[in-house]
């Protein structure tokens, strides 16, 4: 048991999961130098980042090394009971947050709205593969449960240092300190059913719903740009599979 949650086994997946990893934060990053230039964000986010990082690198391991998906919770052997836990977290989440908008008066209004929610399941989408997936797999493989949890949940925080609709109206020590435990208690949930159903979408949906369009009423993000990354995430899948 103790061998599961600590080990050390050093491999080329320490070095894809820590190149991976920084690559992802470094992208972030450029967003907060080139925070002007839209081009930036779709060249960084959503083509690089997203289409890149989130499909086009997993799916090259598993196709190079002869790997299954449910090895990284696609869907897992455990995706039923991961499909009645995500509804049930879901639910209880969309509760605790709406208790907590009525006690400060807010009224969620989605009004309008659809196309940012579209573009932040997109965004979410890509968490779900590239950290509970993927980094969160191969740090496993490397160091144990225990430090995989941390070390994912470490990259899960940082990547968001260049997103300005997670640090509006807060400090960014603050909000990343926050998403560290966030990005724990998804890691953990995967984790527990080995499966990416258990948390997507409905349990990290409400979280960012919740979070960037009720809290912080994220500026109007692009379904177009996120119905080009969705096409290009499921092409590039689809080209790596086959050839």
């Amino acid at each position: 048991m103790i061998d599961s949650l600590f080990s050390l086994s050093l491999g080329e997946g320490t070095l894809v999961a820590f190149s991976a990893g920084i690559l992802c934060v470094l992208l972030s990053y450029l967003l907060v130098i080139f925070r002007k230039k839209r081009i930036a964000r779709l060249v960084f986010r959503d083509m690089i980042t997203i289409v890149g990082l989130g499909v086009i690198l997993p799916v090259l391991w598993v196709k190079v090394n002869g790997l299954s998906f449910n090895d990284f919770g696609l869907p897992g052997e455990n995706w039923l009971w991961a499909i009645f836990a995500d509804i049930i977290l879901a639910l209880s989440l969309a509760a605790i947050f709406y208790s907590e908008a009525k006690k400060k008066g807010q009224r969620p209004s989605f009004s309008g709205k659809y196309g940012t929610i579209f573009y932040l399941m997109i965004g979410v989408l890509f968490e779900t593969l590239f950290f509970y997936g993927f980094l969160r797999e191969l740090f496993e493989q490397t160091f144990g449960i225990i430090p995989a949890l941390l070390l994912t949940s470490v990259f899960y925080s940082l990547h968001h240092i260049g997103l300005e609709e997670q640090m509006k109206g807060t400090t960014p020590a603050r909000e990343l300190i926050k998403l560290f435990f966030v990005g724990l208690m998804y890691s953990a949930t995967f984790r527990i059913f080995n499966s990416a159903l258990a948390i997507f979408p409905l349990f990290i949906g409400v979280g960012v719903i919740s979070d960037l369009i009720v809290e912080k009423q994220s500026k109007p993000l692009s379904w177009k740009i996120a119905l080009l990354s969705l096409f290009l995430m499921a092409a590039s899948a689809l080209i790596i599979i086959n050839f």
